[in-house]
């Protein structure tokens, strides 16, 4: 039987598929998928990923996983026996499959657990799944399959191309291919995108385009024109996994590319505008724009090429997460995970991320045209990214200084291509400037991007849009002609900061040089808000600005209040006092007073500081009263200077106390959490790692408290070599050196010290 939870998916995934239950094409799009979901979840298993994919129900997964299993624990049979230890007669057009003979073939020769000629029709359900992506209607009804070599050629594992019956070319490999640029055709999961030996140049030439785009510098010379692909024309380049989106140009794609062995984004233009030299020459703008735009929140571009049918395309990287689009409509619907992710804050964060991406691009001299929450993605681990940027313009130096370099140049620059698109309206209604949504092309500028980017941080403050309009060309009116309301009047549920308000309300003035001057500066002001600084985009008024101050520096000035009620406090206090010995006019307690001050020190060096605090303050109580009387009394007046010098030495002494109190109380806490958490971390294989290196830290506090305390050291001496087993066990060898060399500085556990090195030196 399998031993290993990857050889039990395996054998599943191909006990599932001799069922006829999924396709071949299926089965590796399957083996993929989980592939990449178990480097983020590493309990993933196959039968969950067919059930979570609706191949199977719970009940009916569990019921053939049992049955696989039974079968699995079955006695193995030879290859030339049966039942009755004879060797099998051979049946003619049957084929003959065997168990695996031990677990390692159950996993790494799945040929012998499934068919190679094709899928049993009789065992497959009428109702059969079509392949993912894959519209069902375009598939032929009755076909059969054959194998052809999978792009995984370490794997050893095979895939299928269709024919139709009658043996009539069916999905070929260019067939396949043709999928990609087709509008009327989804593209199935598993097609395999050939490399072809077509340059990017020869692409150009043949749609009239006379050279490439231009990079950098004239120090960088090579063009789209001398890119060679150094492949063949029946190179397996990519496997597609799913279609993620189609538009008017062309589809994107989810691919693996098969040399990395990584899923990218792979865009293709449809095959009908290969002959229109304006397209082509955007699509290929696109990727360079975006290719030479190297900045962590701008995606990346990977490649540009031609496929083995003659498809334009170019691969990116996969953002797996969500677009600002969705994120904000999962707050206009009130969901609370959403709500409890994408705070303000949280949203101020992005929108700084879209603004440093789009800062560098216009020092680059490229705006964007066409920015909206649906072009910027979010991902899983914070990662913002700014994506198409299929209408961006290359403006060149109107708008940057004579400091920056590394500007993006183009030949459509260069062939006045903005001339000819004058009068013409690019990007989306409710995010284009009203310069935009005039078609004023020559008017477009970075102002433009600031203009989106306000209407952005418009619907992150009130998740509404500034533009009230039911149709393109009443929001296109609204953008040219009318003034937003507030974000707070535009929804009053939500309260919105009124600094942030102002400046989403200057991006969005009508005329560009009343905007914020720059996508770095917007950024600027959003920070300034977030660390409680004035924003110098934002006027203010003198209270505002002296509120502003007194909410930055708030400890401060109510330790001043503080300070001042004291004071006042005490001068009141002291007059009343004056008062109240004029009127008891106490004579006669000079010795007294002399008495209580011989009793104080005793006490206080037991540290009964409260009874020795009442004995001088008593003795002060009957020397002032003395002098109420008699104030030329120089007994009494000697007696006062002594109990201020007492007073101040027991404060002195009291306060020494406490901080060896606290200090001593704190270490001893610190320790008793630290070896509960040593106990936690021990008891938990798999996120204890976590309780240990709160150990740890907890030692290392207790020891900086008092350095040579032994308990304390012993403690992360424990935690450390704790910590390097843990290393050791998740074979996280430069992680467990670090332990090692922390444990060595504690000079403790020698023994296990040696272990540690002893094990790491063999790892």
């Amino acid at each position: 039987m399998p031993n290993t939870q990857a050889e039990i998916d395996e054998a599943f995934l191909n006990f599932v598929l001799e069922r006829g239950l999924i396709t071949a094409l299926e089965s590796e799009t399957l083996r993929s998928e989980l592939r990449r979901r178990q480097s983020t979840q590493k309990n993933f298993t196959m039968q969950a990923l067919l059930v979570h994919k609706g191949h199977l129900t719970n009940d009916h997964a569990d019921k053939l996983f049992g049955q696989m299993m039974d079968v699995l624990s079955q006695p193995t049979l030879l290859p030339d026996e049966d039942e009755t230890g004879r060797a099998p007669q051979p049946q003619v057009g049957k084929q003959t499959t065997r168990r695996p003979t031990n677990p390692i073939d159950s996993a790494s020769k799945p040929t012998s657990k499934r068919p190679t000629g094709g899928v049993d029709k009789s065992a497959a359900p009428t109702d059969k799944r079509p392949t993912a992506g894959v519209d069902n209607s375009q598939k032929p009804t009755d076909r059969n399959t054959s194998s052809v070599e999978d792009s995984r050629a370490t794997t050893g594992r095979s895939t299928t191309s269709r024919t139709t019956g009658g043996g009539q070319s069916g999905w070929s490999l260019h067939r396949d291919t043709d999928a990609l640029s087709a509008t009327d055709k989804a593209v199935p999961a598993g097609t395999i995108i050939a490399a072809s030996e077509m340059t990017i140049a020869q692409v150009r030439q043949k749609v009239g385009i006379d050279e490439g785009v231009k990079l950098l510098s004239d120090k960088m010379q090579s063009t789209l024109a001398q890119y060679q692909p150094d492949a063949t024309a029946d190179k397996k380049r990519y496997v597609v996994i799913r279609e993620i989106a189609r538009g008017g140009m062309g589809k994107v794609l989810e691919v693996e590319d098969t040399e990395l062995r990584r899923s990218v984004a792979l865009k293709v233009l449809r095959k009908e505008f290969l002959g229109r030299r304006d397209v082509v020459e955007r699509f290929l703008e696109e990727a360079q724009i975006t290719g030479q735009l190297e900045h962590p929140n701008i995606v990346p571009v990977h490649e540009m090429g031609v496929d083995g049918a003659g498809n334009l395309y170019f691969t990116m990287k996969l953002v797996e997460g969500l677009s600002l689009a969705e994120v904000l409509l999962r707050l206009r619907e009130g969901n609370r995970d959403a709500q409890r992710e994408y705070d303000l804050m949280k949203l101020l964060d992005t929108f700084i991320k879209i603004c440093e991406g789009m800062s560098f691009a216009h020092n680059r001299g490229v705006i964007h045209r066409d920015l909206k929450p649906a072009n910027i993605m979010v991902g899983r681990f914070g990662e913002v990214q700014v994506m198409d940027w299929g209408v961006a313009k290359v403006v060149g130096r109107q708008f940057r200084s004579e400091s920056d370099s590394g500007i993006v140049l183009t030949d459509r620059l260069d062939m006045g291509a903005a001339h000819t698109m004058m009068g013409a309206i690019i990007g989306t209604p409710s995010y284009m400037s009203p310069e935009q949504a005039k078609g004023d092309i020559e008017a477009i500028n970075h102002h433009s991007d600031i203009f989106s980017l306000g209407v952005i941080l418009y619907e992150m403050l009130c998740l509404r849009s500034p533009w009230t309009g039911k149709s393109s060309d009443e929001v296109l009116e609204q953008v040219r002609e009318m003034t937003p309301v507030k974000p707070r009047e535009r929804n009053p549920e939500i309260e919105v900061p009124a600094e942030l308000e102002r400046l989403a309300l200057k991006c969005l003035e009508k005329d560009p040089n009343s905007r914020v001057d720059t996508v770095a500066e917007l950024a600027e002001n959003i920070r300034n808000f977030i660390e409680g600084r004035a924003m110098g985009s934002v006027e203010y008024s003198p209270l505002r600005l002296v509120i502003k101050w007194v909410g930055r520096y708030k400890k401060e000035v109510g330790g001043v209040l503080l300070t001042l009620l004291l004071v006042a406090g005490g001068i009141f206090g002291t007059l009343w006092y004056i008062r109240k010995l004029d009127q008891d006019k106490i004579l006669g307690l000079s010795d007294d007073a002399k008495a209580l001050m011989a009793e104080w020190h005793d006490l206080a060096a037991e540290e009964k500081f409260e009874e020795a605090e009442a004995k001088i303050d008593e003795a002060k109580n009957l020397f002032q009263k003395v002098l109420a009387v008699e104030e030329s009394d120089e007994a009494a007046n000697a007696g006062l200077v002594e109990v201020a010098d007492a007073a101040r030495e027991l404060r002195e002494l009291r306060a020494k106390a406490a901080q060896a109190k606290a200090l001593r109380e704190q270490r001893e806490q610190l320790i008793a959490d630290g070896r509960k958490s040593i106990d936690t971390g021990k008891a938990d294989a798999v996120w204890g790692f976590r309780q240990l290196e709160s150990a740890y830290d907890k030692a290392s506090a207790a020891l900086a408290l008092e350095a040579s305390n032994k308990e304390a050291m012993q403690l992360k001496a424990e935690a450390a070599n704790e910590l390097a087993k843990w290393a050791r066990n998740e074979r996280r060898w430069e992680v467990m050196k670090m332990w090692i060399d922390r444990l060595e500085t504690t000079g403790l556990l020698q023994d296990e010290l040696k272990d540690r090195k002893q094990e790491w030196n063999r790892r």
